[in-house]
């Protein structure tokens, strides 16, 4: 699922709840209610209760299923049912609603379910099952892939779980985790896998024989599965064998009446109309698309079949491939991967030239669908939006490759997608700034003035920018909130950094609602999945930017971040970032140390607290609080609860088990988190063995780092991936960050060798995509700045100051101050994890601290550690 996929679409600007969309269009409501019964909303959801009350917590729950335009008929059968049994349900209540849980970006375990029923026991459970399957026979509806199908019906469907989110526990990371009881009486997770599943202990009284597990290789019809390519909503996409041929070919599958898209299409539908496309281009123009093979239906899912494209997407080429984090870059290097950017786009240009030729455009041009050849060349693929020149566009595209709603609606060029997703793709491979030209082009300017090192030749600049003028580039500069000129940062950077950092507060103030439900700031996704009050997304986060840059917090937005920390006591996680840790600190920054001393009371008895012990979530993170408390107050009692934190650390037998998941890595999840909290609590007790006990997990740590072919040396995010990762809260500079200030005091000569591999890979990634602290620029520029404090030379000095230049090009005006577009890049933020928060936390220890004040007491400064690393 793209991130914040749903709360985007409610709003053009920011994350919110896709409740609060204006229009979700045309609604569903039963066609026939008793007297005196009224349905209640529940999110997207509108729900609907029977005579029945008291339910048990868990059970068999059966979910229906529907074609979209079959969707008010099948809510009417199943109401009618429900209401004559006595039976609560629940329905989705309106078309986009249902549009939105079937698309092809949607999150498969929820795919298919348009009712929900609950049944109070087994035998009502059987009866309503049977009822709705005779009732609905004919019916059609995507099969939900978390149940299993009640007999031959296509539409009804059961699982054992909760009902109703009626079980559930708290999460460290500030979600809700759905629970059941299986058959012993234990409380397990209620598993929402994307297959049917059952708790140990329980069985199924509706099937006769149990069908055996799948053994040996997957066949569809004559092809052979031999690997994924992805998988979606929609369906999957494999590398598959021909066993007539023995032929490695390229296998799509399209799911029965969903992966939706806005139009109302589904994945079946696009999949036929995508083989009529490849078949008409193969005739006209072989080669300039995939060869189809075969199309046919296989069970109740379509195949697609074409050759199979030998490549790499270009995005991984990219990655790859590109000077811009690279240590070893050197101006050959540059040039000749600017001399590979003009091959692939001239083979991106004469492959769209001959589809357009054939009378098609492609449609959604972006790093995606294009393949890199091992001989350099390129092959567009996925033929999914392709339409005829004669036709409407298609209404799909990729964020940031699209043409603004205001270029698709002058229908002046009929291939106006190709041409600005082409140039787009152009940026993309200079840097990866498409969303921010679109928003701010005259920020351009200074992205080109951060590429000076890796300058990109004139010809691959103007087709890069060629639907952003140089006119709009220029307009307007130096107004308020308007980017400086290059000129202007060269000749004067604490000034341009000192004024953005005046307009990150006032756009973040501008922004503000204290009464606005959902949130006071504009925050990422994950807000609205934990809480808005929290220190990473919420209230706290921003406030505490705020405040410590010296700007005045309006008391209204104070007291409401006092009303929602302290009204759900009990309701907040232990942690730092998503809870009452982090809260606790901030209310503590602000003159209310007796509150923050009950959160951190609260935090410290939370279970947890024992079961977690990170930075994010964890134990490692309480104790941060309780320190920052001591140092405020100075009293020893808060001392003595973080050395007890100290303490459970050292006693844990095994970390693996109380970090994140995965064997998570990093500072937020991983071992370097809980070495910075030992470092910190060894320098408050003086004792060496904290110092000692935290070395030795950044010694652990380092066991998960990796080398790069330039030198440098990284980190993933956990044991899953082995991708390359430089930021602040996950990757190379949380690492570095812990292992600069271990170096600092204790050198070890472990330690001490790795960190410069590190230093080396942060500081050459010169362009990010987002802004924000935790994996973008501003935590890049925090742990410059640290390091410089305290290695004191000038070159890291430079460092810290040309990356803080950087932010300026991320900030896009607004009617006061600035923006940033937060996580994903599709929105804007305030919260500290991706918004102007974290960037205005960056910019105020940047200029508030030794570096930019007095360039020589970088020498004989401390480190000071903001909570949100």
């Amino acid at each position: 699922m793209l991130e914040g996929f749903g709360e985007a679409l409610a709003d053009g600007e920011y994350y919110l709840p896709l409740t609060r969309v204006a229009d979700p269009g045309p609604r569903f409501a039963p066609g026939g209610v008793p007297p005196g019964l009224r349905g209640s909303a529940q999110g997207i959801w509108m729900v609907w209760g029977g005579r029945r009350t008291g339910l048990a917590g868990q059970g068999w729950k059966i979910h229906v299923s529907a074609r979209l335009d079959r969707a008010q008929h099948v809510l009417d059968t199943v109401a009618g049912i429900c209401f004559s049994e006595g039976v609560p349900f629940k329905h989705l209540s309106a078309r986009l609603f249902f549009l939105f849980l079937h698309h092809k970006h949607a999150v498969r375990a929820q795919s298919g379910k348009f009712c929900a029923v609950y049944p109070p026991d087994t035998a009502t459970a059987r009866r309503l099952l049977e009822r709705l399957r005779d009732a609905l026979d004919g019916e059609e509806g995507p099969y939900v892939l978390t149940d299993r199908r009640f007999r031959d019906s296509r539409t009804v469907h059961y699982r054992y779980g909760s009902f109703d989110g009626a079980r559930s526990r708290l999460r460290a990371d500030g979600t809700r985790e759905g629970t059941v009881r299986d058959g012993s009486g234990r409380e397990v997770a209620d598993s929402r896998l994307p297959a049917f599943h059952l708790p140990d202990g329980i069985t199924d009284p509706f099937v006769e024989r149990e069908d055996e597990p799948h053994a040996g290789p997957i066949l569809i019809r004559d092809y052979e599965v031999t690997g994924a390519v992805r998988l979606s909503n929609a369906g999957g996409a494999y590398r598959a064998r021909d066993r007539r041929t023995g032929r490695t070919v390229f296998l799509k599958e399209a799911r029965a009446h969903n992966g939706l898209v806005f139009d109302g299409t589904d994945a079946r539908q696009r999949l036929r109309h995508e083989y009529d496309v490849l078949r008409a281009l193969h005739a006209a123009a072989p080669g300039v698309a995939p060869e189809p093979l075969e199309h046919f239906t296989e069970w109740e899912h379509d195949f697609l079949v074409t050759e199979y494209v030998a490549g790499q997407p270009l995005t991984g080429w990219m990655s790859r491939s590109t000077p811009l984090a690279r240590a070893d870059r050197t101006a050959g290097s540059v040039a000749a991967y600017h001399e590979a950017c003009r091959r692939l786009l001239a083979g991106l240009d004469a492959s769209l030239e001959r589809l357009h030729a054939a009378g098609y455009r492609f449609g959604d041009v972006s790093p995606g669908n294009i393949l890199v050849t091992a001989s350099g060349g390129v092959r567009l693929v996925d033929f999914e939006a392709a339409s005829a020149l004669s036709a409407a566009p298609s209404g799909m595209g990729t964020p940031g490759f699209t043409p603004p709603p205001g270029l698709r609606r002058s229908g002046t060029d009929p291939l106006v997608q190709d041409r600005y997703g082409a140039s787009a793709v152009a940026l993309a491979l200079l840097a990866p700034c498409h969303e921010i030209a679109e928003h701010a082009p005259a920020n351009l300017a200074l992205l080109r003035r951060d590429l000076a090192d890796v300058a990109p030749p004139r010809d691959l600049w103007r087709r890069a920018t060629a639907f952003h003028p140089a006119e709009d580039r220029a307009q307007d500069r130096g107004g308020p909130g308007r980017p400086p000129s290059p000129a202007e940062v060269d000749a004067d950077p604490r000034g341009c950094l000192a004024r953005l950092a005046g307009e990150v507060a006032a756009g973040l103030l501008e922004t503000a609602d204290a009464d606005r439900p959902e949130w006071v700031f504009p925050p990422s996704p994950e807000a609205l999945r934990t809480n808005n009050v929290c220190l990473a997304y919420g209230t706290a986060g921003v406030v505490h930017a705020l405040h410590r840059a010296g700007t005045a917090v309006p008391e209204e937005i104070l007291e409401r971040l006092r009303r929602d920390a302290l009204a759900p006591r009990g309701a907040l996680p232990p942690g730092l970032l998503v809870g009452s840790a982090g809260v606790a600190r901030v209310l503590a920054d602000l003159g209310r140390p007796d509150e923050a001393v009950d959160l951190l009371r609260d935090a410290d008895g939370h279970p947890l607290t024992a079961s977690c012990a990170t930075l994010a979530g964890g134990r490692a993170g309480v104790g941060l609080g309780w320190l920052a408390l001591h140092r405020l107050t100075g009293e020893n009692g808060h001392l003595e609860r973080a050395a007890a934190a100290g303490e459970a650390l050292l006693r844990t037998s095994d970390v693996r088990a109380v970090l994140g998941e995965h064997d998570a890595r990093g500072l937020l999840h991983g071992r370097s988190g809980l070495a910075l909290f030992l470092h910190r609590l060894a320098r408050a007790t003086g004792e060496a063995r904290f110092l000692e006990a935290g070395r030795l997990l950044l010694h652990q740590e380092l066991d998960r780092t990796f080398p790069l072919d330039d030198g440098a040396l990284s980190l993933s995010d956990d044991a899953r991936f082995t991708r390359a990762m430089p930021y602040l809260a996950t990757g190379a500079a949380g690492l570095a960050a812990v292992l600069t200030r271990y170096v600092a005091t204790a050198p070890d000569e472990r330690c001490a060798a790795a960190l410069p591999r590190l230093v080396t890979g942060v500081r050459v990634s010169r362009a990010t995509k987002e802004a924000g602290l935790y994996r973008g620029l501003a935590g890049l520029v925090w742990f410059l700045t640290g390091h410089a404090e305290l290695t004191g030379t000038d070159a890291a000095r430079e460092d810290a100051v040309r990356a803080a230049t950087g932010l300026l090009k991320y900030a896009v005006p607004y009617r006061r101050g600035v923006r940033f577009l937060g996580a994903g890049s599709q929105r804007f933020t305030a919260d500290l994890s991706s918004g102007g928060a974290g960037v205005l936390l960056v910019l105020h220890r940047l200029l508030a601290g030794p570096l930019l004040a007095a360039p020589d007491a970088a020498r004989s400064s401390r480190p000071r550690l903001p909570v949100a690393a």
